[in-house]
């Protein structure tokens, strides 16, 4: 199988994998008083939506705009777990309060590293390390973003964006999906016996 044919199977793989995990989503009642469980919810939905607008924006060779997106998609990540296994009772009740979340949440950096040690993984430093910096690139308009519209060949202006950057980044964005929505689904849905453990293993595939 050819990188570009690996490509459009991940793309058609992972819009099966949402409709799945809506199907499970839409099984589950949130308790409005559990404010920690109605922020996991935004960030659960948020999560989804920057997933599924990356994936459709590279199914149009929209690969600008979809890169643009990958820091965005990362800190919600980040935010949606450092919440849910970090912030103490106190905390969630301020940022679910406030109007703006300034000062609310530490560096990426320091969440990335407080994650890596809550969940025993390096995962998220790892990206944090070697990838974060070019996100922030694509998203604030840097060298790399505007470079991606011309050739490597010519002088043509044309997307520039490798078959094995654009693989490479949708298993990792699967990757990251997946992790972060089955926090929702097992700490609530499964939690409140909304939705079963074998509903969650047939339906994300583990």
């Amino acid at each position: 199988m050819s990188i570009k044919e690996e490509i459009k199977e991940h793309l058609v793989e992972d819009i099966d994998l949402v409709q799945r995990i809506e199907q499970l989503m839409m099984k589950v009642d949130i308790i409005s008083d559990n404010k920690r469980d109605m922020l996991l919810s935004g960030f659960s939905r948020n999560t989804l939506s920057h997933f599924i607008s990356i994936n459709y924006l590279i199914e149009k060779k929209l690969y600008n705009s979809a890169f643009a997106l990958e820091r965005i998609f990362f800190e919600n990540v980040l935010k949606l777990k450092y919440m849910y296994y970090i912030m103490d009772n106190p905390k969630i009740t301020t940022i679910y309060n406030a109007n703006s979340w300034n000062n609310h949440f530490p560096t990426i950096g320091e969440m990335a590293t407080a994650l890596d040690e809550e969940l025993e993984t390096n995962l998220y430093s790892n990206i944090k390390q070697n990838a974060y910096k070019i996100m922030n690139d694509y998203t604030h308009t840097g060298a790399n973003q505007i470079a991606r519209n011309f050739s490597q060949s010519d002088t043509s202006i044309e997307s520039n964006f490798s078959d094995e950057l654009i693989l490479d980044t949708l298993k990792g964005n699967k990757v990251l999906l997946k992790t972060t929505m089955i926090v929702f689904l097992e700490s609530i849905g499964l939690a409140n016996g909304f939705i079963t453990k074998d509903e969650i293993e047939m339906y994300m595939g583990y």
